[in-house]
C-alpha cells in the first residue's frame, strides 16, 4: 500500500510537471525562433530601399551594411536579381513574386543549422531583386538547450522533493493500517485479547473500534461456548458415575445371561460417554489455555510417555520402535505435549493388530522438530485424512471412539505455533506428522 501511495503521488506530480514544463519550454523555443526570424526580416527590410536605388551611394551603403551585419551576427546577406545559377527553391519562389516563409535547417552558405529569410524587392508591381539573409541558429539552439536543461533539473528536484514528501505522507497514512493489520492477524490466529489503537484519522479510528468490538464479541461468544462445554461436561460426570455404580450393582446381583449381555452393552456405552466427557473437558482446557510455551526436551518426554504406554503395548503384542535424536529441544506449553502423545499413541494402539509395530521418529529439520508416530493399522483414505481433525468425526463405525482425540492434538499443537498432518505410513498404516518449534 505504501509503495502504491508513493507511486500515485509522484506520478501525479510528474504529470503536473510535464503539463507545465513541456508547453512552457516549447513556447520559449518558439519565441526564440520567432525572434531570430523577425531580426532577419527587419534587416532585410532595411536593405530593400537601398537595392531599389541605382546609384553609387546606395551600392556603398549596401556594402557597408552587409559587412557590419555579417560581422556582428555571423549571418550571410545575398542580393539576387536573376535566377541564373540559383538552385535555392526559397529564392526562386521569391523571384517569381511569392513571399516564402522562413526556412530552418542546414544551409550551404553557412554549412550549419540556420534560418533563411527572403524578401522580394518590387518596383512598379514587378519583382526585381530578392534580399536573402541566412542567420546561424547555434546561439538560439544553445539557449533552447539551456532552457530544457534548467527545466529538467528543476523538474527532477521537484520530483525528488515530492517523493520524499510522498514517503512521509504514505508512512503516516500506512502506519495505523499496518498496526490494524497486525492486530487483525493476531485476532485471526486466535488471540482475541488483541486490541487496536483508537488514535489516528477518524476513518481509521472507526475501523479500529469496529475491529475491537468484533474481537470482544467473538471472545465473549467463544468464552461462553467453552464455559458451557466445560460446565456441561463436568456436570455429566456425576450422573455417569451414578449410572456406572448402579450398573455394577445390577450386574453383580443378576444371574440371567441375556440380561448380562445387555448390561455389558450399556456398560460399553457408559464408558464411551465418559471418554467423550473427558475429551470435551480436555478440548475446553486446550482452547482456553493461557500458559506460555517454554523449552522442553522432546526426547526425554517421549521416553517418559512411551514407558507409560509400554504395558498396554505389550498386552496387545504391539512392538514399539524408537528413532529419536537426543537431545531434541522444542518450545511447547507444559502439559500439552503429554496430551498430544497420549492421544496419538492411544489411536495408534487402538488400530494396531497383534504382531505389528508402532514407530516413533524424532528429528530436527532446520528451525523445526518433526515428530512422526506411525502404525501398521488399516490407515485412512485421502478423504478420511482430510476430515480426521474435525470434531466428533470418526473413521470407524458408530460407537467407536469419541472423535475428539485428533481435534485436541490439533488445538494444542497450533497453540504452540506448530501444525499437525496425516499421511500414509510406509508399508501401510497411518503416520501422524507433528511439526514443532525448535529452540533456536
Amino acid at each position: 500500500m505504501k509503495l502504491r501511495l508513493v507511486a500515485s503521488y509522484v506520478a501525479l506530480v510528474a504529470v503536473a510537471l510535464a503539463l507545465f514544463t513541456i508547453p512552457v519550454a516549447l513556447s520559449s523555443s518558439a519565441i526564440l525562433h520567432s525572434t531570430l526570424e523577425q531580426t532577419a526580416q527587419r534587416e532585410a527590410q532595411l536593405f530593400a530601399p537601398l537595392v531599389v536605388r541605382d546609384d553609387a551611394a546606395a551600392a556603398q551603403a549596401v556594402t557597408d551594411r552587409t559587412r557590419d551585419f555579417e560581422s556582428a551576427t555571423g549571418s550571410r546577406v545575398r542580393l539576387i536579381t536573376s535566377t541564373a545559377g540559383i538552385e535555392d527553391t526559397q529564392v526562386l519562389a521569391a523571384l517569381r513574386g511569392a513571399n516564402p516563409a522562413p526556412v530552418w535547417g542546414r544551409h550551404p552558405l553557412l554549412q550549419a543549422e540556420a534560418v533563411s529569410v527572403v524578401l522580394p524587392v518590387r518596383e512598379a508591381g514587378r519583382t526585381t531583386a530578392v534580399v536573402q539573409i541566412v542567420s546561424p541558429a547555434a546561439e538560439v539552439n544553445v539557449q533552447i538547450a539551456q532552457i530544457w536543461r534548467f527545466r529538467l533539473f528543476v523538474g527532477a528536484a521537484v520530483l525528488l522533493t515530492a517523493s520524499a514528501v510522498a514517503v512521509v505522507i504514505a508512512t503516516t497514512l500506512a502506519r495505523p493500517l499496518h498496526r490494524l493489520d497486525a492486530v487483525a492477524r493476531r485476532i485471526g490466529d486466535g488471540d482475541y485479547s488483541a486490541r487496536a489503537s483508537t488514535k489516528g484519522p477518524p476513518e481509521i479510528t472507526r475501523l479500529a473500534r469496529t475491529l475491537n468490538d468484533s474481537a470482544r464479541q467473538t471472545d465473549a461468544l467463544l468464552s461462553s461456548q467453552r464455559s458451557f462445554v466445560a460446565d456441561a461436561s463436568h456436570q455429566l460426570r456425576t450422573p455417569l458415575a451414578a449410572m456406572q455404580l448402579t450398573l455394577d450393582n445390577v450386574r453383580d446381583t443378576t444371574d440371567d445371561p441375556a440380561l448380562s449381555r445387555r448390561l455389558e452393552t450399556v456398560d460399553a456405552e457408559i464408558h464411551r460417554m465418559s471418554r467423550m466427557v473427558e475429551g470435551l473437558l480436555a478440548l475446553a482446557r486446550a482452547e482456553s489455555t493461557t500458559a506460555s510455551p517454554r523449552p522442553i526436551d522432546l526426547s526425554a518426554l517421549v521416553d517418559l510417555r512411551v514407558s507409560t504406554w509400554s504395558v498396554a503395548l505389550a498386552e496387545r503384542n504391539v512392538a514399539l520402535v524408537l528413532d529419536i535424536e537426543r537431545p531434541c529441544w522444542i518450545t511447547a506449553t507444559p502439559g500439552a505435549l503429554e496430551q498430544i502423545l497420549d492421544n496419538v499413541l492411544s489411536n495408534a494402539l487402538a488400530v494396531s493388530p497383534a504382531g505389528s509395530r508402532v514407530t516413533v521418529h524424532v528429528r530436527r529439520t532446520g528451525p523445526a522438530v518433526e515428530l512422526v508416530i506411525s502404525d501398521q493399522g488399516p490407515g485412512m483414505t485421502a478423504a478420511q485424512r482430510a476430515r480426521a481433525f474435525d470434531r466428533f468425526w470418526r473413521a470407524g463405525p458408530p460407537g467407536t471412539g469419541t472423535g475428539l482425540g485428533l481435534s485436541i492434538v490439533k488445538q494444542l499443537i497450533e497453540h504452540d505455533g506448530g501444525h499437525a498432518d496425516l499421511a500414509p505410513a510406509p508399508g501401510g498404516g497411518l503416520a501422524v506428522h507433528l511439526n514443532l518449534r525448535a529452540v533456536s
